[in-house]
């Protein structure tokens, strides 16, 4: 029960963060230019690299930072309440095993722990990562976020979960129409909670100086923790030093006139080709 009380405690933070920080747009940083890029070759060439190195950092905070409370407060505690609600709703299946191992009805620290590490924490930062990278594409204001949230799911949810039409689950715990609303509306609040926090994020966090690198360099320790993604942000890093302007490049022409139509044609077929499989998931799980 005191799992559930603070699931829902954390699940209603995350939506009154997307109430209050719903407007707020993604402000992505000036590309940085190094007051030491001047006198000399050698030491332009050496600022030249650690000014993409800083670039890289700025966005590698924002995902962890974004993609680690989007886990907390959305994919984890929202979660968790969707599957105690699917048991509630489904008394007959107590006891049952799911796809997961997990027994139906039963919440309890190490299940939420291994859900957590499992589930919740590798589709938040999957998602918050997606999201940075498409966030010039996507509508300006409020819509950005849930858009994001429902175009994801209508192209992930078939085939990887959580509405794999295969997924025993489903014969399990229900009804299926429940099930479907209740990951839907999750998805959705996914989306419109990384386009909240993720603005207002941006507004605050400020690119890394001799200055201020004590604080900037705090977001990044949690690289350590998330060792095998902190070990491929790792790699990042020695890429982006080694080749400083291809970062800058890449961002300039992802949020250009034209990277915007073109990404945003990629998003719609996407979607498109998604449809029939997304189709297929929801009328075969509504129907269970």
């Amino acid at each position: 029960m005191l799992l559930v009380i603070v699931s829902g405690a954390l699940l209603a933070v995350a939506v009154a963060m997307c109430v209050v920080w719903g407007r707020e747009p993604l402000v992505e940083p000036e590309i940085p230019r190094s007051p030491n890029s001047a006198p000399g070759p050698t030491v332009s060439r050496v600022s030249r690299h650690l000014d993409g190195l800083r670039l890289y950092a700025w966005w590698a905070s924002m995902l962890l930072v974004v993609g680690t409370v989007s886990c907390l407060l959305v994919t984890g505690a929202g979660g968790r309440l969707a599957m105690r609600l699917l048991a509630v709703t489904s008394p007959e299946a107590t006891g049952r095993l799911t796809e997961a191992q997990a027994t139906v009805g039963e919440i309890t620290f190490e299940g939420t722990i291994g859900y957590l590490v499992f589930g919740a924490l590798p589709f938040a930062f999957a998602s918050t990562a997606l999201y940075l990278l498409v966030a010039p594409w996507l509508p300006r204001g409020r819509l950005a976020g849930p858009t994001f949230g429902l175009a994801v799911f209508i192209v992930v949810a078939p085939f990887i979960d959580p509405l794999r039409a295969d997924n025993v689950d489903f014969d399990i715990v229900g009804p299926g129409w429940l099930s479907v609303l209740v990951f839907a509306a999750l998805a959705v609040l996914q989306g419109a909670f990384l386009s909240a926090f993720s603005g207002r994020l941006s507004r605050s966090l400020p690119l890394m100086t001799r200055t201020n690198w004590p604080d900037t360099v705090l977001p990044l320790l949690l690289a350590v923790v998330l060792f095998p993604l902190g070990a491929v942000m790792a790699v990042g890093a020695l890429v982006t030093f080694a080749l400083p302007r291809l970062l800058p490049w890449f961002l300039a022409v992802r949020a250009s006139r034209g990277g915007v139509i073109v990404g945003r044609i990629l998003l719609a077929l996407a979607v498109l080709a998604a449809l029939p499989a997304f189709a297929g998931a929801v009328v075969s799980i509504w129907s269970s």
